[in-house]
């Protein structure tokens, strides 16, 4: 597969360049910021912006510039020294320091006469609104460092509704300069780049309608940026900006390359060699006619898929091969591919970001409940809340760190900032993953100190190494509460923006803003993460053997008011070099309250929750496999559910939606090749 981004650039656009001696290179999806220095979120001042940022100016009406930055070091400006300069809320840094005159808040072409000599600029931005600053913080050791200035939480001039985060860097040493391409609520046009003078600047192409790409993550998943560089562009120059395989195979099986060439010379790369190595032998794959002009990206497939025939690790080395190549130290990427002696059986973590105060984040009640129906036992869900009586501190950080706003949510942490209408997709994207290990998890409960002793395991597939953790959630439905807090703000209602939305006990359009707390149940709430919200440290040896089962043991006493009859604990694996989360797996309630269990001769059947508000899970064990057929009736008779089945040997398990029954007392039957049971069940 061969396909290459469409990221036109133009490398000396100016109206002279008698005197500017920069180019320019893209970086578009990066994934990361330049040197990868700065990993601080990208939140307002006072929002969850680190409080090791220094603000030089504040939200302003009109146009003004910023106190004046002493820089740590001396940073080289088209060839001359500077260590100050200035920053106006219309988005223009200056070296110019003495400049008076504020360029207005608008997106031109440069170089332009409202800018002074001496600039970088983000045009099109402005910081009119109350939680708008210019805050600038250094990265890095003398020598090496990085001098940000973050336009944080700025308004696009193009629209007053959408908020945007921009930022300009100095580096020390190199004398680069980047923008960065940080965070934005929709897309967001803008002019970048240099004016050395009134007569000569230099664009970035498309200036003054350059659209943003970056997302609304806050982490720097999703930046993209520019690099102005001072000097002469190398000729010929390659650099592989990614490189993968498939990280885990069942063996006998095989594994593909892939990855992503830039050019970052001038002339246009037509042929060029991919390699890669494994266990000393050298494969191939030849690109040719692929017309990569310079700054543009190329993703690639190699030709020949990895072989991966036992239960190991394949350290493999990728690079790409480019004649007369300037710099061949950003050539190279090394991964691995771990060859799995079975496939473990995989399951899907959904974290949802909730909160009682967040009035859209009745859809996500509504698509946690439905995926957790759907896909029961393989969805594994936890309700992360924000701002309500059913925050953990923790959990709501780390969650926090990885979103853009509410509702949202995170995907085995691998897909992140998800909405709840895409949790659907995205589970199905990630079910398919393997997983190098199979998790399991028990909870014993004692009733009269409320401990709680949970063992989390791991089985793993094969001998890997790596900084593998076990976690444990304490998740409880049903929770309730009777203080204002617990309302649930409803921005479907009739009374606010009236859309249609039904599930998870309600339907928000035909219910109130907000709804009253006795109105409320909150299921899969997240009540605590008992190794942290990166996992236990040294759960897991830093070496693991194949077939080796490793466990790590927690305990945790329950708080008063907690019920226990709803609480479920849910066991984990992270990769903690990575942050994703690589198997997951949850056991039944704590306690038998409320859970029904039946025996025939051929079968027995459990019911949990009980009471239920949303829904209910049956739990068929065959000792053989059978047809049969559930029914479910109210006290007169009428039946509200029936449905046939082909059941297996073992645990069949079942969810009864019961969100749209009324309240009140059913009679659920079971009936196995003539065997029948039949249980009380209790909707709230």
């Amino acid at each position: 597969m061969k396909k290459l981004y469409a990221f036109i650039v133009a490398f000396v656009m100016s109206l002279t360049v008698a005197n500017a001696q920069y180019y320019y290179l893209p970086y578009p999806n990066a994934g990361t910021n330049p040197g990868g220095l700065n990993t601080d979120v990208e939140y307002p001042v006072g929002g969850g912006l680190s409080a090791n940022w220094t603000t030089i100016s504040g939200s302003s009406a009109t146009p003004k510039w910023s106190s004046i930055v002493t820089l740590p070091f001396t940073f080289q400006f088209n060839g001359v020294g500077y260590t100050q300069f200035k920053v106006s809320t219309s988005g223009v840094l200056t070296f110019s320091t003495g400049a008076t005159a504020v360029p207005p808040a608008t997106r031109v072409a440069l170089p332009n006469a409202n800018i002074p000599d001496n600039s970088v600029c983000v045009l099109g931005i402005k910081g009119s609104g109350t939680n708008d600053s210019i805050v600038t913080q250094t990265f890095g050791v003398a020598g090496s460092q990085q001098t940000w200035v973050l336009f944080s939480s700025y308004t696009s001039v193009a629209s007053a509704t959408v908020w945007t985060y921009w930022s300009i860097v100095l580096e020390e040493g190199t004398n680069n300069i980047y923008i960065v391409d940080q965070r934005h609520a929709g897309v967001v046009p803008v002019s970048l780049g240099l004016q050395y003078n009134s007569t000569s600047a230099l664009m970035v192409a498309g200036s003054p309608n350059v659209n943003s790409l970056a997302g609304s993550d806050p982490t720097p998943a999703d930046n993209s940026y520019y690099a102005f560089i001072y000097g002469t562009q190398a000729s010929d120059q390659a650099k592989l900006r990614k490189a993968s395989a498939d990280p885990y195979v069942l063996v006998p099986g095989t594994s593909t390359v892939s990855g992503e060439i830039q050019n970052l010379g001038a002339n246009t790369i037509n042929n060029v060699d991919v390699k890669y190595e494994v266990n000393g032998t050298v494969y191939t794959s030849t690109l040719s006619n692929i017309n990569l002009t310079s700054g543009n990206v190329y993703a690639f497939t190699h030709n020949t898929p990895i072989n991966v025939s036992v239960a190991n690790p394949y350290p493999t080395k990728i690079w790409v091969d480019l004649a007369n190549d300037a710099d061949r130290s950003d050539d190279t990427l090394n991964t691995m591919v771990t060859g799995l002696s079975y496939l473990p059986e995989k399951r899907v973590l959904i974290e949802e970001a909730t909160g009682t105060w967040c009035g859209w984040c009745p859809r996500g009640a509504v698509y946690t409940e439905q995926i957790d129906t759907v896909h029961l036992g393989t969805a594994i869900v936890v309700a992360v809340h924000n701002g309500d009586p059913m925050t953990n501190t923790a959990y709501d950080a780390g969650i926090g760190s990885l979103i853009g706003g509410y509702p949202s949510g995170c995907v085995d942490r691998k897909s992140n900032d998800v909405d709840p209408t895409d949790f659907e997709a995205t589970y199905l994207d990630r079910i398919t993953d393997v997983s190098p290990a199979d998790v399991g998890v028990t909870a014993t409960y004692n009733s009269t100190t409320r401990q709680v002793d949970v063992n989390v395991s791991s089985t793993f597939a094969a001998n890997l190494t790596g900084d593998f953790r076990l976690n444990a959630v304490l998740v409880e439905d049903d929770v309730t509460g009777t203080t204002s807090t617990y309302a649930q703000t409803n921005y479907y209602s009739s009374t606010s923006q009236n859309i249609a939305l039904v599930g998870a006990g309600h339907n928000w359009q035909t219910s109130t803003n907000p709804i009253p707390a006795a109105s409320m149940h909150y299921n899969f709430v997240g009540r605590d993460i008992l190794g942290g919200f990166d996992g236990q440290p040294g759960s897991v040896p830093s070496s693991v053997s194949a077939s080796t089962t490793y466990n790590y043991s927690f305990n945790y006493t329950l708080p008063a008011g907690w019920d226990e009859s709803q609480i479920r604990v849910i066991g984990m694996l992270q990769d903690a070099s990575t942050g994703h989360v690589l198997n997951v797996t949850r056991s039944p309630y704590l306690a038998t309250t409320g859970i029904n269990t039946l025996s025939a001769d051929n079968f027995a059947m459990t019911l949990f929750p009980n009471p239920a508000d949303a829904f209910t899970q049956l739990e068929v064990s065959l000792t053989k496999s059978s047809n049969y057929t559930i029914e479910m009736t109210d006290v007169l008779g009428k039946v509200v559910y029936g449905q046939n089945f082909n059941g297996s040997t073992g645990k069949n398990v079942i969810s009864l939606p019961v969100s749209g029954l009324n309240s009140g007392i059913y009679l659920v039957k079971v009936n196995v090749e003539g065997n029948v049971l039949t249980t009380r069940l209790m909707v709230k």
